[in-house]
């Protein structure tokens, strides 16, 4: 054979050899291909918890603290640090010569808490109509200013809000109310307290000792604003801890929390009732929160109060006592799960996977995370169970969906499947 045919046919067929190839194996090929994925998995349903583990503390319900003007009214005190008193036990008797002036102090208190209360309310109130209004009028701007300053013997609350209404800030505007309406309730609390406290004073015949408003314990009995302060602690204890600003995103009212401590017999169940929305104020127990979680914070005012009802009492264990939580952040029951690894394109709670459908092809499909747990995340919609989602980057390569072929199973049949099977069901995948 001439020597230049068969150079023309070697070229011929390379050529046409090439062409297939590209055909077939290019990107832009539109020829159904098959892929071997090895990685693969079939979603089923089950139960998960995203828990935030935290220290925490033994803390009284309430504290009620009884003021007095100073150490040279008592004639003689009656209780000391740790001593237990209930409601209406003196716990000093005062100087017959300062009586009067006590009362007399003590009823310039009443009224000056009693006024400060009532501005409390009304700023409140105010604060309400305002941010009803503001998410009602979604097209309009303006201005909303409420102040309320007031000064007495005890403390002074401020509460100061100047908010622009504007569309593009309705989320902004929200939580500027809601956390001036927390520091207002917050003030407005510690003063009804305070009010307790005063009556109690005031409801005794002559003034001559200063009263216990509580059932409690005596915790100190210190020098506080220029004033003599006896603090006392109500026998009912709560748990308390504190969250950092990116905790503070996480944990909600409600969320349910275990608790463990040394003098519990077991773990027992409690429930977050308070998360405070103004950073926690130097305390015994921010203090003893630090210490035992020793970690820096940019911020070193991003401690915020979390406090947790327990479900059982837990009155045997001394206030200051350490305990272990964990709160639930995230739970979800009978939840769809596949390794965050394997999600693409990622954006926020929303992502896409590649599942295998009814034909054995590879297809994206859009899924929604409810959160992340450890290596995997939790899917909310988008997957049902039973579905095989895998993962091969490679795939993302092809404008067409391949056809999926997987490894061959490891685990052998048992023998008595292979009986119950039947002679027709491998003549039909023999033929097929």
């Amino acid at each position: 054979m001439n020597k230049w045919v068969t150079i023309g046919i070697s070229i011929g067929i390379s050529t046409f050899l090439a062409a297939n190839a590209i055909l077939l194996f290019s990107d832009k090929s539109t020829f159904a291909k098959v892929f071997y994925v090895h990685e693969y998995e079939r979603v089923a349903t089950g139960d998960y918890e995203e828990k935030l583990p935290k220290e925490s503390l033994i803390a009284p319900l309430s504290v009620s603290t009884v003021y007095a003007e100073n150490d040279e009214i008592i004639q003689n005190w009656l209780v000391k640090d740790g001593d237990v008193v209930t409601t209406g036990q003196e716990l000093a008797t005062l100087n017959t010569s300062t009586v009067d002036e006590q009362r007399t102090l003590w009823e310039s208190e009443r009224e000056g808490l009693e006024r400060q209360l009532t501005e409390i309310n009304a700023t409140i109130s105010s604060l309400q109509s305002d941010r009803a209004d503001v998410s009602d009028s979604s097209n309009s701007t303006g201005n909303s200013n409420d102040t309320v300053t007031e000064d007495t013997e005890e403390q002074t609350v401020n509460v100061d809000i100047n908010v622009d209404v504007g569309v593009d800030l309705a989320v902004q505007q929200d939580g500027a109310f809601a956390q001036a309406i927390a520091h207002a309730e917050e003030s407005r609390s510690e003063v009804n307290q305070q009010l307790v406290v005063v009556e109690a004073q005031l409801a005794q015949e002559g003034a001559a000792a200063l009263i216990s408003p509580v059932d409690g314990v005596v915790s100190a009995i210190r020098d506080k604003n220029d004033r003599l302060a006896i603090e006392i602690y109500s026998n009912e204890r709560i748990i308390v801890t504190y969250a950092t600003d990116e905790q503070w995103q996480d944990v909600e009212v409600n969320d349910r929390v275990r608790l463990q401590a040394d003098g519990m017999d077991q773990s027992i169940e409690g429930i977050v009732t308070e998360i405070s929305q103004v950073p926690s104020t130097d305390s015994d127990f921010l203090t003893a929160y630090k210490a035992l979680d020793p970690e820096e914070h940019i911020n070193p005012l991003a401690y915020y109060e979390v406090r947790i009802q327990p479900n059982e009492p837990i009155d045997n264990l001394p206030f200051g006592n350490n305990a272990n939580a964990l709160v639930v952040v995230n739970e979800a029951q009978q939840a769809i799960s596949v390794n965050t690894a394997w999600l693409y394109d990622r954006f926020e709670q929303s992502a896409v996977v590649h599942i295998v459908n009814e034909d054995g092809y590879a297809v994206e499909t859009p899924v929604t995370m409810q959160f992340d747990w450890k290596t995997r995340s939790v899917i909310s919609g988008g997957l049902q169970p039973n579905s095989v989602v895998l993962y091969e980057p490679k795939i993302n390569d092809y404008k067409y969906a391949p056809a999926i072929f997987f490894p061959m199973p490891l685990d052998s049949p048992s023998w008595k499947s292979t009986k119950d099977a039947g002679w027709k069901f491998y003549l039909k995948h023999l033929i097929f």
